[in-house]
């Protein structure tokens, strides 16, 4: 859980998560890519040098999908948009839908790293009880499968005892420059 206002660092973390290079890895010429595993690319990649496997990700964001892959440079990362309207979009009343494209990429993936940024509308939409069931739903498939959420919430757009709820079971990451949480 990020307290933050707006996403920002919230998509920081992620990107990084994604995008980074191993800290193991001693092929610095690499270029940072989220693609794992793609054989046709010339780009030297960390993870293929060094044998390391880093974090996939799958984003839901209150975002064009457009206008996060250009901001964060996010080429071939799942990105859906919780909307009502556009492409690639989902309903925010369907929690259903976004539980299940979360359970089958933690599945699939290897190292998976989920930002689901908006949560705030979602409980505006369905209120909080089944966006709480939802969330510790997701938390436990998270624990079962050793991957990683990223849960952006603003604390003024909550109740307390949401916020407090929420934070019962997530680890709380203040906002912090980059350089300290890469040391996490």
């Amino acid at each position: 859980m990020v307290k933050e206002p707006k996403a920002e660092s919230s998509f920081d973390i992620f990107t990084s998560l994604v995008k980074g290079r191993c800290q193991d890895c001693d092929h610095q010429e690499a270029f940072p890519c989220e693609s794992i595993g793609c054989g046709g690319c010339a780009l030297p990649c960390t993870c293929k040098g060094c044998n390391h496997v880093r974090a996939q990700g799958l984003c839901f964001t209150m975002h064009s999908p457009t206008e996060i892959r250009l901001k964060y440079a996010l080429q071939t990362t799942p990105i859906f948009w919780i909307s009502n309207h556009g492409p690639e979009s989902i309903s925010p009343i369907d929690l259903e839908l976004i539980a299940d494209i979360i359970n089958k990429f933690l599945k699939q993936s290897k190292n998976p790293a989920v930002l689901l940024d908006g949560i705030e509308h979602l409980i505006f939409e369905n209120g909080s009880a089944p966006v709480l069931r939802f969330l510790r739903d997701v938390g436990e498939w998270m624990v079962l499968q050793n991957a990683i959420l990223i849960l952006p919430i603003n604390p003024l757009a909550l109740e307390e005892k949401e916020l407090a709820l929420m934070e019962r079971n997530m680890k709380d990451l203040e906002p912090r420059p980059l350089k300290i949480l890469n040391k996490l």
